[in-house]
C-alpha cells in the first residue's frame, strides 16, 4: 500500500505491511524472494484506528463481532464517519451504518454482505449493493427511491418505512417473508403475488386493492390508515394478526370478522397499540 508523504499517520495496516517487507529485506539480502503478506489477525483496537485513519473525526464507538481474527460483524451505529475506504481491507458478512452521515456506499460494492442496515442515514444510491447475497436490509428514513439493485437479491427481511420508494417491481423475485412499507409513497402490491410473505406493512402507504395477497400464507397484515375499503381479498389466509381502519371499510367486515386471529386492533406502531383478541375487538366495534 503506497501512503501519501503528507499524511501526518500512516493506517494500522500499512504499518503492518512496511514492518513485513522490511523483515523480508533483512532476511534474505543476497537474494530477493517475493513478499508473501501474511494473514491480518484484527483486534478491535486495530480496527478503530484503522477507520479513525480514514474519518478524523470517528470517536471510537464502533462495535465488532469477531471470529478468527476477522471481524465478521462491525456496528458503527451513529457513528462520524463519511469514508468507507477502509471496508476494503475487511470482509464483514454484516455491517450496519445506521444514523451515520454516511453518503457514498461505493467502497462495499462487491462485498458478501447478507446484512446491511443503513436506517437514518443520508444515502440514496443503493447500485453498490447489487449481486450481494442480502438477507436483511433495513432501509427507513433513508431519502432511498430506486429498489432495481436488489432484483433477484435472497432477502427474507426489507424495512424500507418512511423512504421515497414506490415501485416495488425489484422485489418480484424475492423470498422475502418480512416487508415494512410504512409512510411510502407505495400504490400497487401486484409484484408481490407469490412473494413468501409472512409479515406485511402497509401502514399509511396508498395501497388500494389487497387482492395480489389472495392465496398467500401471510400471517400478519397491518393496512391501517389506507384507502384500502374491500376486505375480501382475505378470505380463507390463515392470519394471526390483523390491523386496520374499520371506518375504511365497505366491504368483506364480515371475511375480516371470519378470521382466526389471535390479535385484531387499529394501530400498531411505536406509539401506540390496541391489539385484542378477536371476540373483544368485535364486541367493542359492534360489528
Amino acid at each position: 500500500m503506497l501512503v501519501s508523504m503528507t499524511r501526518h499517520s500512516i493506517s494500522a495496516l500499512s504499518l503492518l505491511l512496511l514492518a513485513s517487507l522490511a523483515a523480508s529485506v533483512r532476511a534474505a539480502p543476497d537474494a530477493p524472494t517475493p513478499l508473501v503478506l501474511k494473514k491480518i489477525f484484527w483486534s478491535a483496537e486495530m480496527l478503530h484506528t484503522e477507520i479513525k485513519f480514514y474519518n478524523p473525526g470517528y470517536e471510537g464507538t464502533g462495535e465488532f463481532s469477531m471470529e478468527g481474527g476477522q471481524p465478521i460483524a462491525i456496528s458503527l451505529r451513529g457513528a462520524k464517519i463519511t469514508n468507507l475506504d477502509f471496508l476494503t481491507k475487511l470482509s464483514p458478512l454484516a455491517l450496519d451504518l445506521s444514523g451515520t452521515p454516511i453518503k457514498d456506499i461505493r467502497p462495499v460494492k462487491g462485498m458478501k454482505l447478507v446484512e446491511m442496515y443503513l436506517e437514518d442515514s443520508p444515502v440514496t444510491d443503493i447500485s453498490p449493493l447489487r449481486g450481494m447475497p442480502l438477507e436483511k436490509l433495513y432501509l427507513s428514513r433513508t431519502p432511498v427511491s430506486d429498489l432495481s439493485a436488489l432484483e433477484g437479491a435472497p432477502l427474507i427481511e426489507l424495512n424500507i418505512v418512511e423512504t421515497k420508494v414506490s415501485d416495488l417491481a425489484p422485489l418480484s423475485k424475492s423470498p422475502i417473508q418480512m416487508l415494512w412499507l410504512t409512510g411510502t409513497p407505495v400504490a400497487n402490491i401486484a409484484p408481490l403475488k407469490g412473494v413468501p410473505l409472512v409479515s406485511l406493512t402497509l401502514h399509511r402507504t396508498q395501497v388500494v386493492d389487497l387482492s395480489p395477497l389472495g392465496g398467500s400464507s401471510l400471517q400478519r397484515l397491518h393496512i391501517g390508515e389506507t384507502p384500502v375499503s374491500d376486505l375480501t381479498p382475505l378470505n380463507g389466509m390463515s392470519l394471526t394478526r390483523l390491523v386496520f381502519t374499520p371506518a375504511n371499510i365497505k366491504k368483506g367486515l364480515d371475511v375480516a370478522r371470519g378470521l382466526s386471529v389471535q390479535e385484531i386492533g387499529t394501530k400498531f406502531d411505536e406509539e401506540s397499540k390496541d391489539l385484542m383478541p378477536s371476540e373483544a375487538f368485535w364486541a367493542q366495534f359492534g360489528k
